[in-house]
């Protein structure tokens, strides 16, 4: 009964921890449509996914100055920011 219940609550956690990972897919998606006709991920090269969501976020916020006003969700901009963040290989365009 205990190994039931111990296996039960790993498997919410697991589940919860995959439902707020960043998908990189979409973040490859939403910044190539919201962002693309300015930004490039290279742009960010060497950016961390911590600090780019921050300044998404301010960017959102109107804390900074951007060219248009944004409208993302928080999942979008996780999945961007952690888009940008990842170190460049060559696979992300």
């Amino acid at each position: 009964m205990v190994l039931g219940r111990m296996i039960f609550t790993a498997a919410i956690l697991l589940s919860s921890a995959a439902g707020n990972a960043a998908d990189l897919q979409a973040g490859k998606s939403v910044s190539q449509a919201q962002c693309g006709q300015c930004h490039d991920a290279d742009d960010w090269e060497g950016e961390g996914a911590a600090s780019l969501e921050s300044l998404i976020r301010d960017i959102v916020a109107g804390k900074v100055k951007h060219k248009t006003q944004l409208q993302l969700s928080e999942s979008q901009i996780v999945d961007i920011a952690a888009y940008w963040g990842q170190p460049a290989t060559g696979k992300r365009r």
